[in-house]
């Protein structure tokens, strides 16, 4: 079945890719000086230093992302079906996120006690007061990302970044340690916050009400995708915690690993939550031979984009920390380990795009199961004898085995449901 595409419409893949580049060249600026900060961070503390405070972020990282419940995904699908992103859903996703936070700072303290993690209490006191700040910065980006309108934002990032460099200076020279580099880093969310919502009181100025008949209705359906998230989180953070007993400069090197890889991930993040709108409308349209589609030629291009980019990181990275970071030298094999692993994780990033644009909650959150359940397979047994390699492989080889899940899944799901369609069967977009 011919889908036709109206007069002057670009191709699904290529709004997508578009509203991507417009996130990604507001970040490119941002991130050269986030990243900036970062490295002085590492530089002046030493592989120690900056063990001890990745650890604590890492440590509340699950929290964070079990206190936004899913609902990210969740609303920008919602506000596909309801045809709008209005003032009622983005205060009521604010209100349930800043309730979520309440409960799961608690849980993070609690599990520092109970996991012998109390010295870390400085450091989690610094850092909740930016999970605070997180439902406000959602509320304000949402309706950008739904409208697919962050070129709107692009001067943001980068504003938000002088701040962060300015702090970051701060902390070198009159607090060097870690609470000092995150004092710096929850200011400038704070400051981000501010200037998110100044802009989106701009361009989407709305009554923000909050609506608990939505709020019930948003729990029900993002209950398995919090869970997923959280899961998810945990596998990807638990190389810290498994590292813990190795100590803080081995925590150190494969922190200095990890950050290195993350520029990969903002663009794997700019490219999902730039899929997510348009995915969603198709799919409330069923329109599942457009967006079987869509799916292939995004894999196609992200494939061929991401291949040369991590084999170029994978041969420069290792020179570049020896001649700059010699302290980080010892990260360079767990750095190409996991180079080759955030191919993977660009690609799982965006089937799960797709299964959760379809309302396959409960379904991601089994493959989310799966994932946590091989990565801890393999973990537990490389960590205690490789230590920082050992969690880099991990890490790799659990997103291999969910790339073949989550592809699997995607092409199962719509060439089912373009058979049904074409047998004339309804195929209803529920959980």
């Amino acid at each position: 079945m011919a889908i036709e595409r109206r007069k002057g419409e670009l191709p699904a893949w290529l709004r997508i890719f578009r509203n991507a580049g417009s996130s990604l060249a507001g970040n490119a600026a941002g991130e050269v000086l986030t990243t900036y900060a970062v490295a002085l961070a590492a530089i002046s503390m030493g592989p120690a230093g900056f063990g001890r405070l990745t650890e604590a972020q890492a440590f509340i990282e699950p929290f964070d992302t079990l206190a936004g419940f899913g609902l990210l995904q969740v609303s920008v699908t919602m506000a596909a079906a309801r045809g709008s992103c209005d003032g009622a859903l983005r205060s009521t996703v604010m209100g349930l996120r800043l309730c979520f936070t309440f409960a799961t700072v608690a849980l993070a303290f609690g599990a520092a006690v109970l996991t012998g993690r109390s010295s870390l209490f400085t450091l989690l006191m610094i850092l909740s007061v930016a999970s605070f700040v997180a439902p406000f910065s959602q509320a304000s980006t949402l309706p950008f990302q739904c409208n697919q309108t962050m070129h709107r934002l692009i001067g943001v990032p980068f504003v938000a970044s002088v701040v962060r460099l300015g702090t970051a200076y701060l902390a070198f020279w009159f607090l060097c340690n870690p609470a000092g580099f995150l004092l710096s880093s929850t200011i400038t969310a704070a400051f981000g916050a501010v200037l998110l919502f100044l802009v989106a009181r701009r361009y989407y100025s709305a009554e923000l009400r909050f609506d608990p008949v939505l709020a019930k209705r948003l729990v029900s359906i993002a209950w398995p995708a919090a869970i997923s998230e959280f899961i998810i989180m945990a596998y990807c953070r638990g190389s810290y915690f498994l590292l813990h007993s190795a100590g803080a400069v081995v925590q150190g090197e494969f922190a200095a690993a990890d950050k290195l890889v993350r520029p990969i991930l903002s663009v794997a993040g700019a490219v999902i939550f730039s899929s997510l709108p348009t995915v969603a409308a198709i799919a409330a349209k069923h329109e599942y031979v457009k967006l079987l589609r869509v799916y292939y030629k995004s894999v196609v291009r992200v494939v061929a984009i991401l291949v040369p980019v991590t084999a170029a990181a994978w041969v420069g990275m290792p020179w570049l920390l020896r001649r700059f970071a010699p302290a980080y030298a010892g990260a360079s094999i767990s750095f190409r380990i996991l180079a080759v692993g955030a191919v993977f994780m660009f690609l799982n990033q965006l089937s799960s795009a797709f299964i959760v644009a379809l309302g396959k909650f409960r379904m991601f959150m089994w493959i989310s199961l799966a994932n946590f359940a091989v990565y801890f397979g393999v973990a537990l047994y490389l960590i205690p004898r490789y230590k920082a390699p050992g969690a880099a492989f991990a890490t790799a080889s659990m997103e291999c085995v969910n790339t073949l899940m989550q592809a699997t899944t995607v092409a199962i799901l719509l060439r089912g449901a373009i058979r049904r369609q074409r047998a004339n069967i309804v195929v209803p977009l529920a959980p």
